[in-house]
């Protein structure tokens, strides 16, 4: 098929960037205003409807109504003549919606509201609810299981958590995952529909972060994402269904990066990513600035699947995890794949982001491995395991630069031994002034401590500055508490010391954030703390986890 595009806007230039195999033979405007396009020729309308060379004209537009009533007024018809950019969104998807099929949404609570506000594609039929409580919901009729009559009938999206009983009942009536019923995290995640949430999203940021371009996190189960798991929500594939090629080539992980291409970042979580601190949102702005595609393979590796850890604090568990029997079977597995597939191309690795680096037999498989020698390493610990024995085993043969995170919470023996259960505070101590030795004698090429706010620690932040500066270490972190479904919300209410938006500290962490020590120190970055934290003056962002350690570590990766 031979195509005219008719705009030449943004729209059209993401769409290409989508789908670049296209045969174009040029764009066309009603009032060109240039005589190329990303590369094509542009001739006037006129021109267009003569010419007999192309099959049809493919309308790229936000709104189509002028352009679609000029071409009508040309007696052209909407899928004969002309279609839209948007009718090739579903050619990206594994999993299609059918059209034949009545569709029933299984759940009536906040996941199945999410999902209604952002279908534009499908017409729902009714929604189940094993407990219905009330006849309709989004002004559509609620049903329970019992009621539908003939399953085939349906396509059923599971809008719902937590699964496992629906999908057990759904497969008991014959049905079939992705070609009967699919979870809803399939459906928001397909190509096309989040294909359809940037390229129509008319945001524009002044920032230009390249890491979804270049940049793989693997965490639990295998499951990956292009960015920081705390940044961004949408997942890629899983490293055990597919082999790095097609996960990192995927017409998913390319309209991601889009997202970041077209500025637009409508993926990213503003409130969380330090980068869009006094970011402001310049909507409808476009330039003339080429679009990149990403690297060969992840160029930057951080694992988090493994969370066997020593301690368990407060914020992220309730018991030790120590892998054992199948679950130990399964890390091993993904062990395995990322050691042939994907740490021969790996500059930049990152572990833990998930348990402890020195108590996963896991990961110490991972960087043992012959081909874990990226010129960079980065360590993510709880430092109660980095002992000068640990030290050399792991640094042996090792000829990269290696970087050193702690996570420590606390400034006092009683309230880290309170957050960090199982943790020994005399030995952390020690362990971190082996830790500022090795910085001291170059061997760490970079040293930070975090800390994550809470109730329980707030008033320690001066103190843990101080200490990090007698240490003399690169930085010390700070980031606000999350929810990651270890506390109800009422729970998380009282730990958090953030009002509801996410955003505003309360009154007493105000007090802290205004002290001298906080606001003058050079090595205090508040991180996802945004309320005080310092705007960072940058245009270029190449990966996040190079530009956060290079603030205050200086110049790491050349």
């Amino acid at each position: 098929m031979k195509y005219i595009i008719y705009g030449t806007n943004r729209v059209a230039k993401d769409f290409l960037y989508i789908f670049d195999n296209m045969e174009i033979l040029y764009f066309t405007e009603s009032r060109p205003s240039h005589a190329h396009f990303l590369g094509y020729p542009v001739h006037d309308l006129n021109y267009a409807l003569q010419d007999t060379a192309y099959d049809q004209i493919i309308l790229c537009d936000f709104d189509k109504t002028e352009k679609r009533a000029v071409l009508e007024q040309q007696n052209l018809s909407y899928g004969k003549d002309f279609i839209y950019e948007e009718d090739f969104f579903p050619l990206l998807d594994e999993i299609r919606i059918p059209n034949d099929r009545r569709i029933a949404v299984w759940g009536t609570g906040l996941v199945a509201k999410k999902l209604t506000d952002y279908n534009e594609t499908w017409k729902t039929d009714c929604y189940i609810d094993t407990y219905k409580s009330e006849e309709q919901f989004c002004g559509i009729r609620v049903v329970t299981p019992d009621k539908i009559e003939e399953w085939k009938d349906y396509f059923v999206i599971i809008a719902v958590a937590k699964d496992q009983e629906i999908l057990d009942y759904l497969r008991a009536q014959g049905l079939r995952e992705k070609t009967d019923f699919a979870n809803y995290q399939m459906i928001l995640g397909t190509p096309s529909a989040l294909l359809r949430r940037t390229i129509f999203d008319r945001a524009y940021y002044d920032l230009e972060c390249r890491t979804m371009l270049n940049h793989l996190e693997v965490f639990y189960r295998g499951n990956t994402r292009c960015c920081c798991t705390t940044f961004v929500e949408q997942n890629l594939d899983n490293v055990l269904d597919k082999d790095v090629d097609a996960l990192w080539h995927s017409n998913l992980h390319k309209v991601l990066c889009l997202s970041t291409e077209n500025r637009t970042y409508t993926f990213c979580d503003k409130s969380m990513c330090p980068l869009f601190v006094a970011k402001k949102n310049g909507q409808g702005k476009v330039t003339d600035r080429p679009y990149r595609s990403m690297s060969d393979r992840p160029e930057v590796l951080a694992v988090g699947y493994d969370s066997s850890c020593n301690l368990s604090c407060v914020s992220c568990r309730k018991e030790l995890r120590i892998a054992t029997g199948k679950e130990l079977e399964n890390l091993s597995r993904i062990t395995r794949k990322l050691k042939e597939e994907y740490l021969p191309a790996c500059r930049f690795l990152i572990l833990a982001g998930d348990g402890e680096v020195f108590a996963s037999r896991t990961y110490q498989e991972l960087y043992e491995d012959e081909n874990s020698n990226a010129e960079f390493i980065r360590l993510l610990s709880n430092g109660t395991l980095f002992t000068p024995e640990r030290w050399e085993r792991f640094a042996q043969g090792k000829t990269g630069k290696i970087m050193l995170t702690v996570s420590i919470d606390a400034a006092t023996k009683d309230t880290y031994e309170r957050i960090r259960r199982n943790g020994n505070f005399e030995q952390l101590q020690k362990n971190m002034e082996f830790a500022a030795s090795l910085r001291k004698e170059g061997r760490l090429r970079y040293f930070r401590m975090n800390f994550v706010v809470q109730a329980e620690n707030y008033r320690e932040m001066v103190p843990f500055v101080k200490w990090g500066e007698r240490l003399g270490v690169d930085e010390v972190f700070f980031t606000k508490i999350l929810n990651w479904g270890t506390y109800t919300e009422e729970e998380f209410a009282r730990i958090s010391m953030m009002e509801k938006d996410g955003i505003t500290p309360k009154k007493e962490l105000k007090e802290v954030l205004e002290d001298p020590v906080m606001r003058s120190s050079s090595i205090a970055d508040l991180g996802t703390i945004q309320y005080s934290h310092r705007e960072d003056e940058t245009e270029l962002v190449e990966n996040y986890y190079m530009w956060e350690l290079e603030k205050r570590g200086g110049k790491i990766f050349v």
